[in-house]
């Protein structure tokens, strides 16, 4: 390449800059661009969001809110199941460094050549990561955030977190103007990088719309900021059939990085070559107690009805083929926890047999299950929340209905399944529960626990709800070992309202951190989780 750069610059010399540009033209290397298309960044927005964002944002999250336990009671794998958050929680890196940058340069290329849709894909992944980051920690960073065109600012002021949420609404407000542009140079799939919904933009905006309905559903201790009929608009421009879930897709056959990350690469996978390696420790041994409980169980009677999703989702004990689930922060020493209706399980099952493993399990734990951002079922079973606090009893009745359907079709379950687990809860009374707020919530937000499995979404539902035993049933305890550092053990009350901030944004920028130790910021609710 220097010789060719040295030969350019001969001749140019001997042309008296006469063909300059051809010449020189010789050293561009087609194959090392200098910058590349919108087109082909959207990719890893996309997988940056999923593995860089949300995984991370959920790993440990899967442990606070009972969905995965561990075996052994000792190492770091059960600090989250036990509430041991530290500062070296990394969602914040993931989020900020690897994922959303991705997303503002999907917005810049798309302006500058003139492909809006791009715009709008960017926009409705930054507003999903700013999401995802605020309900976590409240206060973030996003108006000093990388712009992609000024220098960063290294010590970012942070915004409040019901600024924050003003500016999520805006970006999905911006996106969804951008996908109705008529005008349009690239298709979003034109370098095969929209993985979610291969260049299908009514989808993209359906997503977008679908975002707005969490969000603005999240508001319901806000008072007169929490608008039932925004939130049912916004459902109504969202998905609304089955296939439409906003997710990431695993493949089967390739390295591990293209693996489920509950299935393997994530610390899961079961060998025998290393002794600490999965077989005996891994991060999550088995499902819960509390899980299996909303799977064979109904809300506000506790009726035993086993759901057919269970079979779908978990495995049985291979000792005597009954579904089981540890209890929280107990280890496999501890037995099986409480069953639905708050009596004691059988603490004599200490052997790893009397448990259906978590990795490799079902739907949502196997080597190409997808990880869904948003889903239809999500959907209507915000619309059922929202038309249920509108007094409409009859429509939240229906949007229920079709989100618990949604999701069983979703899961593979046949439609004579999917009629019998119906007729069974209109016979338990239904129809009657959902004439009375909190028996109604107690449907919806279990439901929501089911078809939000290992989404993070869970932990926002359960603080809105205050970790209500009347809406997800007596079975619903701190766990044992509590850290009793920071939790008070006399108070079962007292639950984690918010994350640790990371410790590179700690030393770097403290005055924007302000107190960031364990005993305040795990303790302390969020904006929205405040009346």
């Amino acid at each position: 390449m220097k010789n060719k750069i040295i030969i350019a610059s001969l001749i140019s010399g001997m042309f008296l800059n006469t063909s300059c540009k051809k010449y020189l033209d010789v050293n561009k290397d087609p194959n090392n661009p200098t910058k590349i298309s919108a087109a082909s960044r959207l990719v890893g927005a996309i997988t940056t969001s999923n593995g860089a964002a949300l995984w991370r944002g959920t790993r440990e999250v899967s442990g606070l809110v009972q969905y995965g336990t561990t075996k052994l009671l000792t190492g770091t794998n059960r600090n989250a199941e036990q509430w041991r958050f530290t500062a070296s929680y990394f969602l914040w890196q993931n989020a900020y460094v690897y994922t959303m940058p991705n997303c503002v340069d999907v917005i810049n290329l798309g302006e500058e050549e003139g492909s809006p849709y791009f715009v709008g894909a960017g926009k409705t992944l930054l507003a999903m990561n700013f999401g995802l980051l605020t309900d976590q920690y409240g206060s973030i960073v996003v108006d000093d955030y990388y712009d992609g065109k000024t220098q960063l600012n290294l010590l970012p002021k942070m915004q409040q977190q019901q600024e924050v949420y003003q500016r999520i609404d805006k970006l999905l407000d911006e996106a969804i103007v951008a996908f109705n542009s008529t005008t349009n140079a690239t298709g979003l799939n034109a370098s095969g990088g929209d993985i979610m919904f291969q260049g299908d933009v009514s989808k993209w905006k359906r997503f977008a719309w679908a975002l707005k309905a969490r969000y603005l559903n999240h508001l319901s201790k806000k008072g007169a900021l929490y608008n039932p009929a925004k939130i049912i608009e916004a459902c109504s421009n969202a998905f609304n059939a089955d296939g439409m879930d906003a997710q990431f897709a695993y493949l089967s056959g390739g390295i591990q990085t293209d693996e489920n990350p509950w299935y393997s690469w994530g610390g899961f996978v079961l060998t025998t070559t290393d002794p600490n390696n999965a077989l005996y420790d891994p991060r999550y041994f088995a499902w819960s107690q509390f899980f299996v409980n909303m799977l064979s169980s109904f809300p506000v009677t506790n009726t035993t009805f086993q759901d057919p999703r269970i079979s779908r989702i978990m495995q049985p004990a291979a000792s005597d083929g009954q579904y089981r689930g540890l209890k929280a922060g107990a280890g496999l020493a501890g037995g099986q926890g409480l069953l639905a209706n708050g009596q004691a399980g059988d603490a004599t099952k200490t052997n790893g047999n009397d448990y259906g493993r978590f990795s490799n399990s079902g739907f949502y734990t196997k080597q190409t299950s997808p990880i869904p951002f948003i889903t239809y079922s999500e959907i209507k079973l915000i619309e059922a929340e929202a038309k249920l606090r509108s007094n409409d009893v009859a429509g939240a009745l229906a949007a229920y209905e079709e989100g618990v359907k949604a999701n069983m079709r979703k899961l593979g379950v046949t439609a004579t399944e999917i009629n019998t687990y119906w007729t069974a809860q209109l016979a338990d009374g239904l129809v009657a529960h959902f004439t009375n707020l909190t028996q109604g919530l107690s449907h919806i937000m279990r439901q929501k626990y089911i078809t939000l499995c290992l989404n993070p979404e869970t932990w926002v539902d359960m603080r809105r709800s205050d970790f209500s035993q009347a809406i997800y049933g007596p079975s619903l305890i701190r766990p044992l070992n509590l850290n009793t550092v920071v939790f008070d053990a006399n108070n079962a009350n007292q639950w984690i309202r918010g994350m640790v901030y990371e410790t590179n944004e700690q030393t770097r920028n403290p005055g924007a951190v302000g107190d960031n130790s364990e005993k305040y910021r795990l303790l302390t609710p969020l904006w929205w989780d405040t009346n």
